[in-house]
């Protein structure tokens, strides 16, 4: 099955209207969302912030959810062994990094059940994955632009500050770690926009 490869059209006027959900968190797969996720969302909900749950189950493949992630302060991009075989997580993810560009939204990075370096550079069975969802997807003349646009977009996330989740000894400590940090972003943000 081939695509297009999606315009991301972003709309200068949403820039100046305030983000309506504190937190988005990016990610695929049934397990983790049981699991790791719903611990994280609930921990962040009850410490105050309004969280999105930002998944390819969430809505119809390859359909954007741009105004959502325009007004979210900070994306938790959650990779797992399986994110690269999702082109819709790999194309969102491509706007996450537009969106960071363009109107400097906080990205943060967790890296669960795999090595950052297989998603900073793309190799391992992730990598493999990366270029098998490549291929199919776009078409012999768009997949050479086409993963040029992902593996920029997978480098320049797993180059933020994150976690591993191999770090740590447990996941109510990765997630109270993540949590420290999401709201210092988050304070600052709110302070920086009544200044």
């Amino acid at each position: 099955m081939t695509s297009s490869i999606p315009s991301i059209q972003l709309a200068s006027s949403t820039s100046k209207l305030p983000p309506m959900y504190d937190v988005a968190i990016h990610f695929t797969g049934e397990e983790i969302c049981k699991k790791f996720i719903s611990h994280l969302d609930s921990v962040l909900s009850a410490a105050g912030f309004t969280t999105f749950l930002h998944h390819d189950n969430a809505i119809e493949p390859m359909q954007s959810q741009e105004p959502v992630l325009d007004l979210c302060r900070v994306a938790i991009v959650v990779f797992t062994k399986t994110y690269s075989q999702s082109s819709w997580c790999l194309h969102q993810l491509q706007q996450i990094i537009e969106l960071h560009e363009i109107y400097s939204r906080h990205v943060l990075p967790v890296y669960y059940e795999i090595r950052p370096s297989d998603v900073r550079l793309q190799k391992g069975d992730f990598g493999k994955a990366f270029k098998v969802t490549a291929q199919q997807t776009f078409s012999a003349q768009q997949l050479e632009h086409g993963m040029s646009m992902w593996s920029h977009a997978l480098t320049k996330a797993a180059n933020f500050y994150g976690w591993d989740e191999s770090n740590y000894r447990s996941d109510a400590e990765l997630v109270e770690k993540i949590v420290k940090i999401v709201y210092i972003w988050t304070f600052w943000e709110k302070n920086a926009h009544c200044t």
